[in-house]
């Protein structure tokens, strides 16, 4: 009995075949690039990115003849596509760190307050998301938009071109637009209006796991199956579908997501926590499952930033991992000094997520000398990034979410030196999960709780997925942390004055 999971990222998508064990059966994975075509635009193509998802799938089918029950997907947020009647599709994915909008987030301000959008959305208003974009395409290109049938989040166009046809979101991407409403679960009229669009071209918003159709009978032929009475099951924003896989599922425990994106991902009860200070802060509220909630607390450069640093410094090792057959990141760890560094690195390269939702801001690196070596830089990296969303913890704390222990799940858990340092910046234990790829695990497990192989999500989730191993917090280590943690905090508002950024 096997059910498939499709987890669709800004550098990728993967595509895993599991049983109703967790095992996993196949896998597959294709890569395609983020587009740049003016300074300040991030794009992903559409199609590009349908081509690559079916390519996974025909490769993890032909490992295995089992029948698949159910395929639900996943999807980083904010970003979007749009298609017309015909399901042709119309303009490429418009990613998070994209700055089209600017001149038309300020207008939509001046339509309808912060406030309001705030009390709606449980956002505070950014460029971020996915509105201003649209408004952008509504004000700057007509002719695309006079034709737009449908907008659709990074899942949903997967799960639209699975059925054949069906726009269908679920609340987690859906509200990643700002003009979701987080208290009636529905698309926001006033918002909508004042942003100048027509409701009509809003997909239908659905609670994840949710079946929508069965696998388009078309595209079963062309990925070489014999049947199509495959359930597609509405899966969800990428990093809930990996607190689903990574076994969270009470409150006060957080999933660490590393990938792409560092995400730490906070289970809690709406009634512990005070929405409008998380809300001031740019932390939302997310139905998770039963009667839990989450938000995001997330930073641009996480495994971006070490594949930065290897394309940009690291070819030396790059050559050294193709001779020796080593990962190349295992290489870059055994460079590193084991002793905390004196650097203080500012991980803003793709601008500031949260809790600052800053698009212009820089990174920096402070404290180099004669003595700095590449495995010095490479560690101080890795320490900037725990600083930072260190930050997030904090901050996340002062609008009662309490944070206990976490559970880290994706690519960056293969590195013990990572781990340690998060351990010992944040001064808690970290869980690393037996299945990394949890958000694919997490889809699997909604589609089995939808096919009924699973009675609910908490018996799948712990039969599925537990804990490897732990980091523990080095005393020393964390007290020397701490010291240069309150130096930390002090660079993004430096780095902006000297810059001179607004």
């Amino acid at each position: 009995m096997a059910l498939m999971g499709l987890d669709v990222g800004t550098s990728g998508v993967k595509c895993t075949i599991a049983n109703d064990h967790g095992g996993v059966i196949s896998e597959a994975y294709r890569a395609y690039p983020t587009l740049m075509p003016k300074p300040g635009y991030f794009e992903l193509n559409a199609n590009q990115l349908w081509d690559a998802t079916k390519a996974t799938m025909k490769e993890a089918l032909a490992q295995t003849s089992e029948k698949v029950f159910a395929v639900a997907a996943s999807s980083f947020g904010e970003a979007f596509t749009t298609v017309d009647a015909n399901q042709n599709v119309l303009t490429n994915f418009m990613t998070m760190t994209d700055i089209r909008g600017t001149e038309e987030m300020e207008r939509l301000s001046e339509r309808v307050s912060d406030e309001t959008i705030t009390e709606k959305t449980s956002l505070k208003p950014a460029l971020t998301y996915s509105l201003s974009k649209l408004m952008w395409i509504h004000e700057e290109a007509p002719e695309i938009y006079e034709h737009i049938d449908k907008i659709l989040p990074g899942g949903a166009f997967i799960t639209y071109r699975l059925t054949g046809g069906v726009a269908a979101s679920d609340y987690a991407l859906s509200a990643r637009t700002l003009c979701f409403n987080a208290n009636t679960r529905e698309w926001d009229d006033d918002i909508i209006a004042a942003a100048g669009l027509d409701k009509r071209i809003f997909p239908k918003a659905v609670p994840m796991g949710t079946v929508v159709g069965e696998l388009d009978p078309k595209l079963a032929e062309e990925l070489g199956l014999s049947y199509h009475d495959i359930k597609v099951v509405i899966g969800t924003h990428d990093q809930i579908a990996a607190g689903i896989g990574g076994a969270v599922d009470e409150p006060n425990i957080a999933l660490n997501g590393t990938g792409t994106v560092d995400c730490i991902l906070p289970i809690f009860k709406k009634d512990q926590v005070d929405v409008a200070v998380n809300a001031s802060h740019n932390y939302p509220l997310v139905p998770y499952m039963d009667d839990l909630f989450t938000t995001y607390a997330y930073i641009f450069d996480g495994g971006a930033l070490v594949n930065w640093y290897k394309e940009t410094f690291g070819r030396s090792e790059q050559h050294a991992a193709e001779v020796t057959g080593a990962s190349v990141y295992d290489i870059f760890d055994s460079e590193c000094p084991k002793e905390p560094t004196h650097l203080l690195f500012l991980p803003h390269l793709s601008g500031a997520a949260l809790p600052y939702m800053d698009p212009f801001s820089k990174g920096c690196m402070m404290g180099m000398d004669r003595n700095t070596d590449k495995g010095t830089f490479y560690r101080a990296l890795a320490e900037g990034t725990a600083m930072e969303l260190k930050v997030n913890i904090d901050t996340l704390a002062q609008g009662g979410v309490k944070i206990n222990a976490l559970r880290a799940t994706g690519g960056g858990t293969a590195s013990d030196l990572h781990m340690q340092i998060k351990a010992d910046v944040w001064n808690l234990p970290i869980e690393v999960m037996k299945v990394k790829n949890a958000g694919t695990l997490g889809l699997i497990i909604m589609g089995g709780v939808a096919s009924g192989i699973f009675k609910d999500y908490h018996e799948a989730m712990h039969a599925m997925n537990e804990p490897r191993i732990t980091f523990y917090p080095d005393p020393k280590n964390v007290a020397f942390y701490a010291e240069q943690y309150e130096k930390y905090k002090k660079l993004y508002k430096a780095q902006k004055e000297i810059l001179g950024i607004e």
